[in-house]
């Protein structure tokens, strides 16, 4: 018999749950809004049906397991969120869907950080199939990771491990959202290239972004700028290489303290790996100890928006043994 795992991806905005195989194949799948506003209960009690129609597609005795993907921290232990960026409102931090999930299925329920399942994805179906020792980063909005280190999801003392977008590259840069100052986050996602690109407008600089964002410097956001870049702005073009640039400074830190044959990148500024990629390997070249240079390890991820689900979908398969590799 085939099993299958029974998954969802819950953010602020979107949630999707899916039936995934162990080749990872989805075979149904299904996406609705969070509506985070209605409260934790109302989510949860949503996110619950959501689950149990999808899983009405299929022989209750093939599904092995549910893995939950959320835009939090996350105790390994307990399941319990820290804080959830984008679940606003009462009863979120230290609340544990695992334990909602498990009384009210009657399945076990694994749940782990988004970015963090986005290792576990890459590594099982996507770009890091074959690989011990890989690193998965999501640049988008903000950035985030998670590190397979001899085959394993390395998960730290307490399960944190993996804020790949809260190490410092500036001790003088502008201040993060998590209140560290120049975080890889606040130098390098896509929310970095939006306010860069609105500090030098608003500056004076001449740009066709001006006119593509109507003259509204605050409504510029990352893929106006890639777009701009590919068409030949200069503006968007120096944007786009700092960016590129602080990404290799990261990326060469992560290179010298886990030392990985692949790091996957993912997340919305992936779209423009072709354009970063010349810049990162320059700070490789510049900046990595001599024995690390010839390496070229940064390529992009196979599994797109997918890659939290399927890595639900692992985390869900790596209970019971192997997860099969397409």
């Amino acid at each position: 018999m085939t099993l299958l795992a029974l998954v969802a991806d819950m953010g602020g905005t979107n949630t999707r749950v899916a039936l995934v195989d162990e080749t990872g194949s989805i075979l149904h799948r299904r996406s609705e809004r969070t509506r985070a506003d209605a409260g934790r209960d109302a989510v949860m009690k949503r996110l619950a049906e959501a689950l149990e129609e999808v899983a009405s597609t299929a022989e209750a005795s093939s599904i092995a397991g549910v893995g939950l993907s959320v835009a939090s921290p996350v105790d390994p232990a307990t399941g319990e969120m820290y804080n959830p960026p984008n679940l606003h409102g009462e009863g979120w931090h230290l609340f544990s869907p695992k334990s909602y999930l498990q009384d009210r299925l009657g399945f076990p329920v694994s749940l782990a950080n988004d970015a963090t399942l986005g290792a576990m994805g890459e590594h099982a179906f996507g770009a890091g199939r074959g690989s011990d020792n890989m690193i998965y980063m999501t640049v988008s909005t903000g950035i985030g990771g998670g590190v397979i280190v001899d085959g394993r999801l390395y998960t730290g003392h307490k399960g944190f491990a993996g804020e790949i977008g809260h190490i410092t590259i500036d001790r003088n840069g502008p201040t993060c959202n998590c209140g560290n100052v120049g975080c890889l986050e606040v130098m390098a996602s896509g929310t970095a290239v939006a306010r860069m690109a609105h500090e030098r407008l608003s500056a004076g600089e001449a740009s066709s972004l001006l006119k593509t964002a109507e003259g509204n410097t605050s409504a510029v956001d990352a893929r106006m700028v890639a777009d701009a870049a590919k068409a030949g702005d200069s503006l968007a073009q120096s944007l786009m290489h700092e960016v590129a640039t602080n990404l290799g400074v990261g990326i060469v830190s992560l290179m010298h303290v886990f030392d990985p044959e692949l790091i996957v990148i993912g997340g919305g500024m992936s779209q423009n790996l072709d354009m970063l990629l010349p810049d990162i390997d320059r700070e490789i070249q510049r900046h990595a100890m001599a024995h690390l240079r010839d390496r070229r390890p940064v390529v992009k991820s196979e599994l797109g928006d997918d890659v939290s689900l399927l890595g639900a979908a692992a985390l869900v398969f790596s209970d019971r043994g192997p997860v099969e590799q397409k």
